[in-house]
C-alpha cells in the first residue's frame, strides 16, 4: 500500500472509502488539504485501533502517493446491518448515476436493493432520496440553475428552428434586474405544419413535476391518420387553475391553430371547463367542441357511487353507438340506483356518449394521447426543468425522423393510405359481404374509415423533417397507437 499513486485526491478518497466498506471498518479524516490527506480508525481512540493512513501530492502533479500506512485494524468490526461512515452520498451518487441515466424512473426502493448488493449495507429511505437527487443534479445540471439556463436554451432552439414557438412569462424579482420564471409554452414548427393533416381532435392533460422543485407539464396532443399519437404542444406551469388552463388553451389558439370545430378531450378540471367555455378564448361551440374523458368520468362515478357493475353500466352506456343502447344502460343504472342516474343525467350527454357525440370525437373516448406521452416523459417530469424540455426535443425529433420514413416507404409502395385506414375499410368489405349476404335487401353502411386525413401528409411534407438540435443529440423510437381494443374497464 505504501507508495500507491493515485492519478487524483479524489480517486484516493474513493479507493479508501471502498477499502473501508469491504473490510465492514470506518475512519475519520483527521487531516484535509489540497496537497496532505490523513486518515486515522474510528475507534482509535476507544480500542486503541493502530490503523492510519498519510498521503501526500506528488510534486509539480495533481497525483497523490500513500507514504505512510499503520495497519491492519485491530477493532472489532462494527455491526454490518446498519449504515456505513464511509457510504456517503458521493459514493453511492457514482454508483447509481449509470442506472439512472437508463432508466430515469428508478425507484428508490430498487437504489436500496443495489446498494445492498454492492456494499452490504441498507441505508434509509430518506438518504436514498437525497442521493438520487444528487445523481439527477450531477448528470443534468442543477435544479435551481436549470431555471436561468432555460431561455438560453430556447433562444438556440428558436435560432435553429425557424418557426419555433416560445412564450414564457416572468415577473420582476426582489432584487433589481432580476426576473422569476412564471411559466413557459412552446411548440415545433414540424408539430404546426403537421396538425393541418390530422384529425381535428385534441387530447390536452396536466401532469406533476416531482423534481427538487414542484410544478405541472401540460401537453396537447394531436391524433395523425395511422391512429397514433401527434404530439403538438407543451407548456411548464406553477400549478393547474383557470388562468394557467386558459393561457395553455389560448397559445394554442393564436400561435398554433386556428382550425374551427376542433373536439377537444379533456378530464372535468375546472380550469379547462371553463376555458373552453369563454367565447374570447376561441374555444366554446361552434369554434370547438368540449368532450369529456371517459376514464375520469368513470373514476369521478366510481369514487361518488363506489359499485364496479354500475361503473362498468356507465362505460357500455358511453361506448354504445346507438341512441336505443344507451337509453337501455341508462334505465337499466336508474333501476339499480336512481343517484347514479340523475348525477349522469346533469352532465351532458354529448359530453361523454358516443351516441350523442355527433362524431366529432372520432371514436377517441378517453385522454390516453396525452397520457401516454406523459408515460413517455414520466421519468423526465423529476429532472431539472432544461432537462426536461429537451427531453421532449429529442423524442419529437426521433418522432417525425421515424415516422416519415415510414410514411415514405408506404407512398414508395403505392400504398395511398396508412395501415390503420387500411384495416379499417378492408374490415368493412368483409362486413358489408357478411351483410349482404345474410340479408340482402338490408341497406348498407359505411365504416369508420377516415381516409380524409392523412398520416403522410403530417409526417412526410417539407415541413415535417426533423427539427434541428443545437445540442446535436439524436435519439430513435416512436410512440404508440392512440386507443386499444378495450379502455381498461
Amino acid at each position: 500500500m505504501v507508495g500507491q499513486v493515485f492519478n487524483s485526491k479524489a480517486d484516493l478518497q474513493h479507493a479508501t472509502k471502498l477499502y473501508s466498506l469491504s473490510q465492514h471498518q470506518e475512519y475519520v479524516v483527521v487531516s484535509s488539504t489540497t496537497k496532505l490527506l490523513v486518515l486515522r480508525c474510528k475507534k482509535a481512540e476507544q480500542s486503541q485501533c493502530p490503523w492510519k493512513l498519510h498521503a501526500m501530492v506528488v510534486k509539480g502533479t495533481t497525483s497523490f502517493a500513500i507514504n505512510k500506512h499503520n495497519g491492519p485494524h485491530k477493532c472489532v468490526n462494527p455491526c454490518l446491518n446498519r449504515d456505513h461512515q464511509q457510504l456517503d452520498s458521493n459514493l453511492i451518487a457514482a454508483h447509481i448515476q449509470g442506472m439512472i441515466k437508463a432508466q430515469f424512473t428508478l425507484s428508490v426502493a430498487a437504489i436500496q436493493a443495489s446498494i445492498v448488493e454492492k456494499f452490504g449495507y441498507q441505508i434509509s429511505y430518506k438518504k436514498t432520496s437525497k442521493v438520487k437527487l444528487k445523481a439527477l443534479t450531477n448528470l443534468f445540471g442543477d435544479y435551481y440553475k436549470s431555471y436561468t439556463e432555460l431561455p438560453h436554451f430556447f433562444i438556440a432552439l428558436e435560432q435553429a428552428n425557424p418557426g419555433c414557438v416560445v412564450i414564457s412569462k416572468t415577473f420582476l424579482g426582489i432584487m433589481e434586474n432580476t426576473e422569476i420564471f412564471q411559466q413557459v409554452f412552446w411548440t415545433f414548427q414540424p408539430s404546426i405544419e403537421g396538425f393541418k393533416h390530422c384529425r381535428p381532435v385534441l387530447s390536452i392533460d396536466g401532469t406533476h413535476l416531482y423534481g427538487k422543485y414542484k410544478g405541472t407539464l401540460m401537453i396537447a396532443m394531436g391524433c395523425d391518420g395511422n391512429n397514433q399519437l401527434f404530439p403538438l404542444a407543451f407548456a411548464l406551469i406553477e400549478g393547474e387553475n383557470i388562468d394557467s388552463w386558459g393561457w395553455f388553451l389560448a397559445c394554442i389558439r393564436t400561435r398554433v391553430t386556428n382550425r374551427k370545430k376542433l373536439c377537444v378531450i379533456s378530464d372535468r378540471h375546472p380550469g379547462i371547463m371553463a376555458a373552453m367555455s369563454d367565447v374570447h378564448l376561441g374555444w366554446s361551440e361552434p369554434y370547438a367542441y368540449h368532450r369529456v374523458c371517459m376514464r375520469h368520468l368513470a373514476s369521478n362515478f366510481m369514487t361518488r357511487f363506489k359499485d364496479k357493475i354500475l361503473k362498468n353500466l356507465m362505460c357500455r352506456e358511453a361506448l354504445a353507438t346507438k341512441i336505443e343502447k344507451f337509453n337501455k344502460h341508462m334505465n337499466t343504472i336508474g333501476r339499480i340506483n336512481a343517484a347514479a342516474q340523475q348525477w349522469l343525467e346533469a352532465i351532458p350527454f354529448e359530453k361523454w356518449a358516443l351516441s350523442h357525440d355527433g362524431g366529432r370525437r372520432y371514436d377517441i373516448m378517453t385522454t390516453n394521447m396525452a397520457e401516454m406521452f406523459n408515460s413517455v416523459l414520466k421519468g423526465a417530469r423529476s429532472l431539472p426543468v432544461t432537462a426536461l424540455v429537451q427531453l421532449t426535443f429529442f423524442r419529437l425529433n426521433s418522432y417525425f425522423v421515424v415516422r416519415r420514413e415510414q410514411g415514405a416507404n408506404r407512398l414508395a409502395s403505392s400504398e395511398e393510405y396508412t395501415p390503420y385506414v387500411d384495416a379499417k375499410m378492408k374490415a368493412n368489405v368483409v362486413k358489408n359481404f357478411m351483410a349482404e349476404a345474410a340479408a340482402p335487401a338490408q341497406a348498407q353502411t359505411g365504416g369508420s374509415a377516415d381516409p380524409g386525413y392523412n398520416s403522410y401528409a403530417a409526417h412526410g411534407s417539407m415541413y415535417a423533417s426533423p427539427a434541428s438540435n443545437p445540442a446535436h443529440a439524436s435519439h430513435t423510437g416512436g410512440y404508440g397507437p392512440v386507443n386499444g381494443a378495450n379502455y381498461g374497464y
